[in-house]
């Protein structure tokens, strides 16, 4: 029997405010859509905000993880190390550049690397590792400092899900050599499409924006200008800035709202033995964009039982070496091959209250009586 019908709840909703309108209707009046000043202001904002010496924006989070690669100097004699359970985008950007995808099982506490089996992969063509920060929990990056122990491999951080999330209190995407942050919708801050770079590395920043504005140093008028090396068009405009630049002055109450959300969860099922709401580390300064949770029993069908019931869920995604692209057996990825089939979000939206997941938690309460 269902429950009685309600509103949708959804997945992820983005918030969008008056200011947005005004700041975009600035750049219009200006004539100027393209990138330029107020794409200049967002950079500083965030430089400011991580406290790190250079900010850069791009057109999306793949975007740039593939400029940050090319920017340490990878190509298609390297190899570039990525756990197994990622969003496709950490591996198709790296695969842009050529470079050999070599894929690490996971650890059940985080699902950042399985550190051993790390370890076994690492060798001389080793040239950059993308730690992922899935839903803004920090990937054991003191470990794979060590792990490296000076070796000359770059760490890339894929910190898309991760802006403003910290472990042990440094912001997640200023740890490593560079930092990649998305901008898309279901994210704390959204500028529809767009993704950040972030470094205190001189060098690495110049090549970056070299690279993103088709190898041409300075502005270009798109006349004369001359292309000294081989770049791209990652430019970022005035528009999406206008819209970010609206939503960054919100961050930290966006971030206090995850936060509240998750515990929020935490405490109304830590009765559901059939049911865990995946660790944060609050005091270290973790900020959940997305309540991850594993479902021990039954998940597929609490999903749709949720959705029913109007409760918009997401499964995990699949292992990368079960897609198509990146194909492997499944005896290498034990870890991955098993939880995957257990996770899934639940509804992580900023507009959620306090109703709205009591809601959802009975629901699951409910599920799991029927279905002992």
């Amino acid at each position: 029997m269902l429950e009685k019908k309600k509103k949708k709840i959804n997945f992820w909703e983005p918030i969008i405010g008056t200011q947005e309108i005004k700041n975009i209707k600035k750049v219009l009046n200006m004539n100027w859509p393209n990138e330029g000043l107020f794409t200049k202001l967002l950079e500083e904002k965030i430089k400011k905000i991580l406290g790190v010496k250079y900010a850069v924006c791009t057109t999306s989070g793949t975007a740039s993880i593939f400029l940050s690669l090319k920017a340490v100097g990878v190509s298609r004699k390297h190899e570039v190390i990525i756990p197994d359970i990622t969003f496709g985008a950490t591996a198709m950007a790296a695969s842009l550049t050529g470079a050999k995808i070599v894929l690490v099982d996971v650890n059940k506490e985080n699902l950042s690397f399985n550190l051993k089996e790390l370890k076994k992969k690492i060798n001389n063509k080793t040239k950059a590792i993308l730690p992922v920060h899935i839903s803004g929990r920090g990937a054991n990056l003191k470990d794979i400092k060590k792990i490296i122990n000076r070796k000359k491999i770059f760490i890339i951080e894929d910190a898309a899900e991760a802006l403003y999330s910290k472990s042990n209190n440094q912001f997640l995407g200023t740890i490593g050599d560079l930092g990649c942050f998305s901008l898309t919708a279901s994210k704390t801050i959204t500028t529809g499409q767009g993704g950040v770079i972030v470094t205190n590395n001189n060098n690495f920043f110049k090549k970056v924006k070299l690279l993103k504005n088709q190898g041409i140093v300075g502005k270009s008028d798109g006349g004369n200008v001359k292309h000294t090396i081989i770049g791209y068009n990652f430019k970022f405009t005035n528009l999406q800035a206008a819209m970010g630049l609206a939503q960054i002055t919100s961050l930290k109450k966006r971030a206090a709202k995850l936060i509240k959300n998750n515990k929020m969860y935490r405490d109304k099922l830590k009765s559901v033995s059939e049911i865990k709401v995946l660790n944060f580390n609050f005091s270290k300064g973790e900020v959940p964009l997305w309540t991850d949770v594993i479902a021990y029993k039954k998940r597929d069908k609490l999903i749709d039982y949720l959705r029913l019931n109007n409760v918009e869920c997401r499964k995990f995604w699949f292992p990368l070496h079960l897609q198509k692209p990146f194909k492997q057996s499944s005896k290498k990825f034990k870890v991955s091959s098993l939880i995957y089939k257990k996770l899934f979000w639940l509804p992580s939206s900023l507009n959620l209250n306090e109703k709205k997941i009591s809601f959802i938690c009975n629901l699951i309460k409910k599920f799991y009586k029927k279905n002992k």
